[in-house]
């Protein structure tokens, strides 16, 4: 994908301007003027102890089991975590029976490609590299996108032998990217070599731990931006966003958009 897709998504954002809550506690102050900008996105609805003036806030105590709870209640269209705590966030996604996987929506220098795993207890398993690859690919075909999949491993191909783990990642990369395939979907299994991913839709790491890595190395080091990372379920929308970032813009485009094409399927 390049950069059109992201102004698509903002386009989509604006036709359906979603009612999307957002959990804030302590927001600074740059995180406050992205969130009047979003406005022009979707219907905020601020859940936690501030919001900007003009935004609706409903005020908790554990914004993160209110959160989930409006969502699952149905009085906001979709979420995005904002700044509240991942893991109590994700503990009240699972015991509201939503399977958490996720896979994070990435810009940089005019390519913008979904990343996953970036949890780092997502993918530890060829069962779950499988799964996640599996509902990542689905799930961008559901927004209308015939994804190019890379997967990612230990090594290069060539580097069978040297270790246990490479010959064992080497093997996951090679099964997942053949079950891809046998579903129809495009899928290369490119061992380590990222930079031939390069233009791809979904960028599989071996697992949740290198898969983070990358995302903080692109986002932090490398300057790419992240629009957030969505859930991959049909019952919900909810993005998912660290809190290592300033502004909440790009995931609350990426819900508001997701909420109106989860409505034309």
């Amino acid at each position: 994908m390049d950069r059109r897709f992201i102004d698509l998504l903002k386009e989509t954002a604006r036709s359906s301007r979603a009612r999307i809550g957002i959990g804030l506690v302590n927001p600074g102050s740059d995180v406050i003027k992205s969130l009047v900008s979003a406005g022009e996105y979707a219907e905020i609805v601020a859940v936690g102890d501030a919001a900007p003036e003009g935004i609706e806030l409903i005020r908790s105590d554990s914004p993160e089991e209110e959160l989930i709870r409006l969502l699952m209640s149905s009085e906001i269209d979709g979420a995005v975590r904002g700044n509240i705590s991942a893991t109590r966030t994700m503990r009240a996604l699972s015991s509201a029976g939503i399977d958490v996987m996720r896979m994070a929506l990435l810009e940089l220098g005019g390519w913008a490609f979904f990343l996953a795993p970036v949890g780092i207890d997502e993918g530890d398993t060829l069962q779950d590299k499988l799964e996640l690859a599996m509902r990542g690919a689905s799930f961008l075909k559901g927004m209308g996108i015939d994804p190019k999949v890379s997967v990612l491993s230990g090594g290069r191909l060539e580097d069978i032998g040297r270790s246990n783990n490479v010959d064992t990642s080497l093997a996951h990369g090679e099964f997942v990217a053949a079950r891809l395939r046998e579903n129809g979907f495009d899928a290369t299994h490119r061992g380590i070599l990222i930079e031939s991913a390069r233009g791809d839709d979904l960028v599989l790491a071996p697992d949740g731990i290198s898969g983070n890595l990358l995302f903080r190395t692109m986002l932090m080091v490398c300057g790419a931006t992240a629009l957030g990372a969505p859930v991959l379920t049909d019952e919900i929308v909810f993005v998912d966003s660290t809190r290592a970032r300033s502004e909440f813009t790009g995931p609350v485009i990426l819900a508001s958009a997701m909420v109106l094409m989860r409505e034309r399927r």
